[in-house]
């Protein structure tokens, strides 16, 4: 038998609309190709492609508060988070700033029943992470003039940002250290030089030395969320 024939009847043999292993003269049923097309797609869809990272993102409004009988006052706040896995993610509105914070305007009650004061001094975050641990806080500081128009500080507070995404409303119970005694307030009061905290945003979120600080509630601060989380339910915390 000739070979060169034999060769080309196996080839002929084989070749079915592309379908045919050229090496055996096998053809491939439709239905297993279907199947291999199919599990390339689902490969190559980026919603089946396993996340390594979470992401966080809130934004809102310091809306208003009240401090003892103050009418003018101004509010700062800092975005504390703890943790090597977080990172702060900036844009360009905010590629100048080392971490999240700002101040806002001073503004003046208007109100003669009572002390309300409006800042409506909104915020964003963006946030990358691999742990939930040291999950992000809004600390917050008031300061405002004294009776010589000096700047001095008014009160601290602190929230956590919620755990689940939409929308939300919280309530940041401000307080204020007091002096060690009535004195040294009294001195302080003249000279402009009352008790605050030095880097209260370190201070207030980390807690250390709290027990030992003497403090009073002075007010409060109304702040409205709007969070966004993306891939918590892939790494299981929702």
């Amino acid at each position: 038998m000739n070979t060169r024939n034999f060769r080309k009847d196996v080839s002929d043999q084989g070749s079915v609309k592309g379908q045919t292993n050229q090496n055996f003269g096998y053809t491939q049923p439709q239905q297993f190709q279907d199947g291999v097309s199919r599990i390339q797609e689902e490969m190559m869809d980026p919603r089946n492609i396993q996340p390594d990272s979470m992401f966080l993102n809130f934004s809102g409004v310091l809306e208003c508060g009240e401090c003892e009988d103050e009418e003018s006052l101004r509010i700062e706040y800092a975005v504390k988070y703890g943790g090597d896995d977080w990172t702060y993610l900036k844009t360009s509105n905010n590629a100048d700033d080392a971490e999240p914070s700002g101040i806002s305007q001073l503004s003046t009650s208007r109100n003669l029943h009572s002390r309300n004061i409006v800042w409506n001094f909104p915020f964003e975050c963006n946030f990358q992470t691999k742990n939930i641990f040291g999950w992000p806080q809004v600390v917050v500081r008031l300061s405002g003039p004294d009776f010589m128009g000096r700047s001095v500080a008014k009160g601290y507070g602190s929230v956590h940002v919620p755990t689940q995404p939409g929308y939300h409303e919280r309530v940041i119970r401000i307080f204020k250290p007091l002096p060690i005694s009535g004195f040294t307030g009294f001195l302080g009061y003249l000279l402009g030089n009352t008790a605050e905290l030095k880097n209260f945003d370190k201070v207030i979120s980390s807690g250390e030395g709290r027990e030992v600080t003497r403090v009073k509630s002075v007010g409060y601060v109304k702040v409205k969320f709007h969070v966004t989380l993306v891939n918590f339910d892939k790494f299981g915390y929702l």
